[in-house]
């Protein structure tokens, strides 16, 4: 069975030989080691954008401000809001604007910084268009063929994209509590706009899974944000691409305990990049219960596999005893890494066990595996 069998037998609730195992793709550089881990099954999951974005008024100025750092001015008839990114090293010469790391620029200014820029924000909102763009996911669909998959990529959910992306964390809290109802607006226009342009684009896209949004921890969106600014996003968005035959996955990689009921109630299909103890908290059982028709590709926790003094030893050990946890194997998929590059030693291990992780799991067969690390 190929690793592309695999991991769509997996989101279909197909027969599958073996448990999946995969790798983003963006982190995981080509080489000897990519090689050794794929020739044993891993699966690489290649995101790709569905759409391009287009202004039909918004101006925007591009330059260099202090220590090198990327300013970007968008002129409207409400006024000039700025930004300012922080990039990382050949920022630009890699995919997606992310530097040769695979990481995107991270914003240090806000466009946001006053109430009256909310006027602004909202031109800018209204007068952005989305318009497909497939060929992305079709071009990498054809060179991919059998080992892996391509996931069409959406934006930041509304109210995370005002968060993470337009206003900041601090500002943006300060003015739910003070200005509500221009937030509230502003987040509501961004929805219309999805529902009219983005999500119908998403649906006609070439590929089997997409993935709405995310970053979610259940400490930065606590319980009455989700219900109130998420649980309808999803269900929107659901409905238009299960209307497809697609899955929709949201990257759920932080605390999801506080979360755990309404993750339940949502229409998500996959919990892309969920992460177990010790940097999650919750456990892999946990989460098989309390959401019972939902898939879980977990991202194995850095704090195992990356951090100093790591060892194929321990990323063994560690992976097996959560393989105790997932007898007899439904519903999950183990990814290297969501979030960064990690050593190759570590993804070698994890490929080592996870070809013998013959489904369905047993107790026994797990034993079996817990024993050869040791």
């Amino acid at each position: 069975m190929s690793p592309r069998d695999r991991v769509l037998g997996l989101i279909r609730g197909g027969a599958i030989d073996r448990l999946p195992f995969a790798h983003c793709e963006r982190h995981f550089p080509r080489g000897n080691a990519e090689r050794i881990a794929r020739n044993k099954g891993m699966a690489l999951l290649c995101n790709r954008p569905c759409y391009i974005e287009r202004f039909s008024s918004v101006e925007i100025q591009t330059g260099t401000g202090r220590s090198g750092r990327l300013v970007r001015s968008y002129h409207t008839p409400k006024g000039t809001l700025t930004e300012t990114l922080a990039a990382g090293i050949g920022y630009g010469i890699a995919c997606f604007g992310r530097d040769w790391m695979g990481m995107v620029p991270q914003t240090t200014e806000y466009m946001v910084k006053k109430t009256q820029d909310y006027e602004a924000l909202r031109f800018i909102v209204e007068d952005l268009h989305y318009e497909p763009y497939y060929y992305p996911i079709e071009d990498q669909m054809k060179r991919l063929g059998s080992d892996g998959i391509v996931i069409a990529e959406l934006p930041y959910e509304p109210m995370l994209r005002l968060l993470l992306e337009y206003v900041g964390i601090a500002r943006l809290f300060r003015d739910l509590t003070k200005n509500r109802s221009l937030v509230e607006e502003l987040c509501e226009a961004l929805q219309q706009k999805y529902e009219e342009e983005l999500f119908p684009i998403a649906a006609g896209a070439p590929c089997e899974v997409v993935l709405y949004g995310g970053n979610i921890d259940g400490y930065l969106i606590n319980p009455p944000m989700f219900e109130r600014y998420l649980l309808n996003t999803y269900s929107k968005c659901a409905e238009v691409l299960h209307g497809s035959g697609k899955m929709m996955a949201v990257h759920m990689d932080g605390r999801l305990a506080p979360l755990s009921d309404l993750i339940a109630r949502s229409d998500v299909d996959i919990i892309d990049g969920f992460t177990p103890p010790p940097m999650g908290d919750l456990a892999i059982d946990k989460a098989l219960n309390l959401w019972p028709s939902k898939t879980l590709w977990v991202n194995f926790p850095s704090s195992v596999s990356t951090a100093p003094g790591t060892s194929p030893r321990a990323v063994k050990q560690y992976l097996a005893r959560e393989l105790e946890l997932i007898v007899p194997g439904e519903r999950v998929m183990v990814v290297a890494s969501t979030e960064n590059y990690v050593p190759e030693d570590s993804i070698i291990a994890m490929a080592e066990l996870m070809e013998e992780a013959i489904l369905p799991l047993s107790t026994e067969s797990v034993s079996k595996l817990s024993a050869s690390c040791h």
